[in-house]
């Protein structure tokens, strides 16, 4: 292809992109994931994508390739191999998330996968891509665990041979099938993902599947995970169900090895672009994440820390005047001093006077991590906005309440007494700005 052909090709994706988000974050993305000094991307493909929405997958990936990035690809083949098994006759279980594996299993799970994995390649190159099938000379492992068979726990993992195949221009899709000597042994595919990530160390970590995250117990996205405050919480819900929370286990296994800015995008191929190229993502995004500090003042450190954070995420001076009354501040932190809210007493209800977030740490996570902290503490709490604020739409999804006036909008939560609600309103609107 000339270089004529590509840099259209680059212009018209730049403009795509336009259409989900700022035209200087996207580039930031592009600039930074194609430094030759970190392997780009590894993304595991569930086999309900392989199985549904390949047509997606492939125009994504495609969408990669075209502007000069090739990740590694893992995929699965559950439920393909499911329905081989049982078009079969042959029983199959589960442990915790993973297969038991039969000789009988571990023969169709090899035709299955082998299979699965000329379809990504054949597919790709049909879109003119260049791709090569790893699939049985990746993994070394052991068969550790007699409860389960002949799965594999990986020891090694053949990087020359990845590494060679992205310095050759084309794409590796893998396979997770590992050997013991001359002995083929199944591997979960999201344990092998984690493996794979561990060894490249990838600037990105995607899981896609046909769901495109994590979803609560009524059926809504979960946009951020902030293990260090919601793992243990999360891993006792009852609605998390056993192969989600093997992957969210291997997650925070491999979070826990990789360092503290690292994360891992859960997201389905449609919404690859998206998540990859804008702050804002697609999908869950899942973070070692910070501790939140509850902060009694006085304290010097503290305010110079808070004053940094607001001042740098309002673009504006915090008022000399806010520490006036500290005695009856709460101040919520991350550890990472990078997000804080204030909570004033001053009210009979708590009104939270300051909530930041800054700039470069926007999209991390670290804003629904403290709000959510904070939440545990006060279950009434209100607070206002300027009608212009940009996170309006984050404060409208999580209040029960609020009024628009033309300087504030005001919302709340927790307040159902409409004497009291009135009184929380009227104290908002007059309130004196602690940002110039």
């Amino acid at each position: 292809m000339s270089n004529l052909s590509n840099n259209f090709i680059k212009d018209t994706i730049l403009k795509l992109l336009g259409a989900i988000g700022s035209e200087k974050e996207i580039k930031k993305y592009i600039e930074k994931f194609s430094s030759p000094e970190q392997r780009f991307a590894v993304i595991k493909v569930g086999g309900s994508v392989i199985e549904n929405d390949l047509k997606n997958l492939i125009s994504s990936l495609i969408f990669l390739n075209q502007v000069g990035l090739k990740p590694v690809i893992l995929h699965g083949a559950g439920p393909m191999l499911s329905a081989a098994l049982e078009d079969q006759k042959i029983d199959f279980s589960f442990i915790d998330g993973q297969r038991v594996t039969s000789s009988k299993v571990r023969d169709v799970a090899h035709s299955v996968f082998s299979e699965t994995n000329k379809k990504i390649v054949q597919a790709l190159e049909a879109q003119g891509a260049t791709a090569t099938s790893l699939i049985s000379n990746i993994f070394e492992c052991t068969q550790e665990n007699s409860d389960l068979g002949y799965v594999g726990a990986i020891q090694t993992i053949n990087i020359k041979l990845i590494n060679e195949t992205l310095e050759s221009d084309s794409i590796p899709v893998i396979a997770p099938i590992g050997h013991q000597e001359n002995e083929m042994l199944n591997i979960n595919a999201d344990i092998a993902t984690v493996e794979l990530v561990k060894s490249i160390n990838p600037y990105k970590a995607i899981f896609l599947s046909e769901t495109g995250g994590i979803f609560n117990k009524n059926g809504q996205l979960i946009p951020t995970i902030n293990l260090a405050l919601e793992y243990d919480e999360l891993m006792q819900e009852e609605w998390l169900h056993s192969g989600m929370k093997l992957k969210l286990e291997q997650i925070k296994s491999l979070l826990d090895y990789l360092p503290k800015t690292a994360s891992v995008s859960i997201t389905e191929p449609v919404n690859l672009p998206k998540e990859l190229f804008t702050d804002s993502g697609s999908g869950t995004l899942i973070k070692h994440g910070y501790s939140v500090v509850q902060h009694e003042l006085p304290n010097q450190e503290t305010e110079k820390q808070f004053k940094n954070i607001i001042e740098t995420s309002f673009s504006g001076k915090l008022a000399d005047n806010f520490f006036d009354n500290s005695n009856n501040l709460k101040i919520f932190m991350t550890s990472c001093k990078r997000a804080t809210i204030a909570i004033s007493n001053d009210f009979s209800i708590p009104y939270m006077d300051k909530f930041g977030v800054i700039p470069e740490a926007k999209g991390e996570g670290l804003g629904a991590g403290i709000w959510h902290e904070m939440r545990k503490v006060y279950p009434q709490v209100f607070w206002r906005s300027r009608p212009n604020n940009p996170i309006n739409s984050f404060y409208t999804s999580i209040c029960e309440g609020c009024q628009k006036q033309d300087e504030w909008h005001i919302f709340w939560i927790g307040i159902s007494d409409y004497g009291a609600l009135k009184d929380c309103i009227e104290y908002a609107i007059n309130k004196p700005k602690s940002v110039i």
